[in-house]
């Protein structure tokens, strides 16, 4: 089919070369037959053109624009016909515009030899047109070449266009096939034909190599349609093992549910409580018989029977069995009736509306009288918890949505909350989001789960020892119980070393975990890097974000073989949400905060879409540490109890973590805004080396290589590099200053010989005066005043008016000139250009 319309624009390209051979003769017998006295005599001599009136239009416009030049259109139509037949013709926009700049040039030379070439004269005077070059050589040689470059140089310029022109227009490879031609012809032209025998063999030569080009196709045909029957056959095999997994996976859940109603009705038969847990290692003393793992759906394309065995997430049954654990929340009514009395001694009225039980606090929800402010609440804080005997008291004043106050004080015990508890919860397995974030219960006893790409990034901070590593550890693990490793890539920075070991070896991880703060950076510069290149894939697929490429659908185009390749193949087809947890922000921000902050910005203000999202925990709520560059774009904020309301602020942007209880009971602000107060879920580091080690044992750790290889060119960081870049650091302040001081002193020394030129030309020195004259500040003008004092040109101040000038005309020269007064004498305004304003 490409051959066939290849041969289609040859045909059509040589009927368009055998028109134009004959239309090129228009123009050459219009100008041969042009009589110029059909325009110049009066009355008009009758036309004797072959053309006819277009003929001498024609001739007519084209001797008086472009002179004796002219003659090259009809040569190039010529050309260009000859040119169309032999279809060696190309880009014709492009060798028109040539031609014009041979027209051009042509017309400039003819314009030179008109007055030294007599036949161009004598056709110049026969044609009755004043300029042998036309208007365009008139115009771009006598007005404009000539009188910058004279005839010789202008006429050398113009040779050199009119060959460039004339190549470029005719092509150099089909002027040097002419010229060959004719060598070859005035050498022996005979050898330019050939034999009939020579054809026929070339002929059938011909014949044969389409033969075997037609096999070839044949075959590949036969190969491309067995190539399609594998891959149907190898389709149909994955999907009913696909399918086959699908009912295994059902029979399991069907099997676990029915485990679990068999296990609680024996306990509500026999009220005995589950069997003690064992927290020996997994391969000394493995848990209890549990169904065999899930099967991870991989994100890419079917697996095929020759690829790798697929991921296998961790089962529930790795983690510890449920605990019976319940909270005692005290009398709440006689609370109830405790708190509103209390409020009356401070003449607030208040109607219990509902009370919250929760895992950890009571929340009261109180109706104030109308015209009573929220604020006469909060205010008597510590008075509540006086009258209430609790720990701490946190209020919501007013609760978010409702036109309740919420005061909420801590049970008398708390309802422990675990991992798996989360785990098993409906919430948990019904949730629908990219990246699920475990955190644990919030205040009404409701599994609390949030979705990290919607966040898209996330802050951690509170005092030590509250909860905060824990937290990460959930998070961690509820992310690792979910998504393989196509799917979900981790960045680890543990500044301490210790936070982070369990997961050095899940294949999980994007490169190793970072305990040094220079690598840590670096690697932040290449999440950065990660970004760029993320987005730059993404606008070619002409996608938003990561799930609109992971998800966009796949296109094929057929080649010339018929065979069906992807299109944007050089893509890959899915990419996996890379995660960057940093456990101590601070430490981190204390050794490279120039390089740490620039790139954590950016990567919280841009790698959304790049799905790319950052974690960052401090036990050092500090505005420093947690700039407002950084914290602008960190929605989703996790406190947990702090020292001071200031340090609350600093997390929250409000107070309340400072009345927090500890012990995981923390704040966490939503990517909308709403506060919600949660009790953190509990994992055990035994459970956490279940997990880990079950990932190790049915995967292999496989670092990304270019992240890796690029890590390990960077330093780490030791106390000599940190004194020699004190050192450096300090060279290149003092350099600095030494800079500024100079350019300083050098504007100084030149607004004083400025100061000293206007008190010659004006004989006054004053500050309002240089403000005036020269455009000063007065802060500036005073300065230059003190400078002139210090070298003696005028008086001190005496009064309000003008300082005396203590120096003469030549003295005053002299100090403007530094010693020469001859110099300066002739820059010296003359007296009749003196402004007189000022000495009125």
């Amino acid at each position: 089919m490409i051959e066939a319309s290849s041969n289609t624009d040859n045909r059509r390209t040589g009927l368009l070369g055998w028109l134009l051979l004959p239309l090129s003769l228009f123009p050459t017998v219009a100008l041969l037959t042009y009589d110029a006295r059909v325009y110049t005599d009066q009355p008009a001599v009758p036309s004797t053109n072959w053309i006819g009136k277009l003929g001498d239009s024609f001739a007519h416009c084209g001797y008086h624009l472009f002179g004796m030049a002219i003659w090259i259109v009809p040569v190039l139509c010529i050309i260009a016909g000859l040119c169309l037949v032999a279809g060696k013709i190309t880009r014709p926009v492009r060798r028109v515009m040539w031609g014009l700049a041979m027209l051009c040039s042509a017309s400039c030379l003819c314009q030179v030899l008109g007055s030294r070439v007599e036949l161009i004269a004598s056709v110049t005077s026969k044609t009755n047109i004043q300029c042998s070059g036309g208007a365009t050589g008139y115009l771009l040689m006598n007005k404009f070449l000539a009188p910058l470059l004279s005839d010789f140089g202008s006429s050398v310029l113009m040779f050199i266009i009119l060959t460039i022109s004339l190549t470029a227009t005719i092509g150099l490879s089909n002027l040097t096939g002419m010229f060959a031609a004719c060598f070859r012809w005035a050498l022996n032209g005979n050898n330019l034909r050939r034999s009939g025998a020579e054809e026929a063999d070339a002929d059938s030569e011909r014949e044969r190599q389409l033969a075997a080009v037609a096999e070839a196709r044949e075959e590949a045909k036969r190969q491309r349609e067995a190539e399609k029957q594998r891959i149907k056959e190898e389709k149909q095999r994955a999907k009913e093992e696909k399918q086959r997994i699908k009912e295994e996976k059902q029979r399991e859940k069907d099997r676990i549910k029915e485990e679990k109603r068999a296990a609680q009705e024996a306990a509500q038969a026999f009220d005995a409580a589950p069997p003690p847990f064992s927290a020996k290692p997994l391969r000394a003393d493995p848990p209890p018989p549990s169904p065999p793992p899930t099967v991870a759906a991989s994100a890419s394309s079917p697996k095929t029977a020759t690829d790798k065995s697929p991921y296998i997430l961790p089962s529930i049954s790795l983690l510890n069995p449920l605990k019976k654990s319940t909270a005692d929340h005290g009398n709440v009514s006689e609370m109830s009736a405790r708190l509103i009395s209390t409020l009356k001694l401070f003449n607030i009225n208040a109607t219990l509306a509902y009370t919250v039980q929760g895992p950890v606090v009571t929340k009261y929800a109180l109706l104030l009288a109308p015209g009573t402010r929220y604020s006469a609440v909060t205010s008597i804080s510590d008075n509540l918890m006086g009258a209430l005997h609790a720990k701490s008291l946190r209020i919501e004043a007013p609760i978010p949505g409702e036109n309740h106050v919420g005061i909420e004080v801590p049970n008398r015990s708390s309802a422990g909350i675990s991992f798996r508890e989360i785990i098993e919860s409906p919430a948990w397995r019904d949730f629908k989001g990219e990246l699920p974030l475990l955190f644990g219960k919030d205040a009404a006893g409701k599994e609390l789960v949030a979705d990290l790409a919607k966040m898209p990034h996330m802050l951690v901070a509170g005092a030590t020892g509250q909860g905060k590593s824990v937290c990460l550890n959930a998070i961690i693990n509820g992310l690792l119980m979910t998504k393989t490793p196509e799917q979900l890539k981790f960045v680890m920075v543990d500044p301490k070393s210790v936070e982070f070991t369990s997961y050095a070896s899940i294949p999980h991880l994007l490169v190793p975990v970072i305990t040094d703060n220079n690598k840590a950076s670096g690697v932040l510069a290449l999440a950065v890097a990660e970004m760029e290149k993320r987005l730059k894939m993404f606008a070619r697929a002409k996608v938003r974000n990561i799930h609109d490429f992971n998800n966009r659908p796949q296109l094929t185009q057929t080649n010339m073989f018929g065979d069906d390749s992807p299109v944007g193949s050089d893509m890959p087809r899915t990419v996996p949400y890379i995660v960057i947890i940093i456990d101590e922000v601070a430490d981190l921000m204390a050794a490279a905060a120039k390089v740490v902050t620039p790139n954590i910005a950016r990567l919280t203000a841009k790698a959304r879409a790049a799905g790319i999202h950052v974690i960052l925990a401090t036990q050092r709520p500090d505005a420093k540490v947690i700039t407002g560059t950084i914290k602008a774009n960190i929605p989703g904020r996790v406190a947990f109890k702090t020292a001071t309301g200031i340090d609350s602020r600093t997390i929250l942007d409000e107070g309340g973590a400072e009345n927090l209880i500890g012990k995981g009971d923390m704040l966490f602000r939503t990517a909308d805004g709403m506060l919600i107060r949660a009790q953190g879920a509990w994992i055990s580091d035994e459970e956490i080396g279940r997990v880990t080690q079950f990932i190790e044992q049915h995967s292999q750790v496989e670092f990304d290589p270019a992240f890796n290889k690029k890590l390990s060119k960077i330093k780490e960081a030791s106390l000599d590099d940190d004194d020699e870049e004190d050192e450096e650091e300090n060279q290149e302040s003092a350099d600095g200053v030494t800079a500024r001081e100079r350019v300083k002193a050098e504007a100084n020394a030149s607004d004083f010989k400025k100061a000293i030129e206007c008190i010659i030309n004006t004989n006054r020195a004053s500050t309002s005066h240089f403000q005036r004259r020269l455009g000063w500040g007065y802060n500036h003008a005073a300065k230059i005043m003190d400078m002139l004092e210090e070298a003696g040109v005028i008086g001190p101040q005496q009064g309000a008016g003008p300082r005396q000038i203590t120096m003469d005309r030549m003295q005053l020269m002299e100090q403007l000139n530094g010693g020469d007064a001859a110099e300066t004498d002739d820059a010296i305004m003359e007296p009749d250009e003196i402004f007189t304003e000022d000495n009125q």
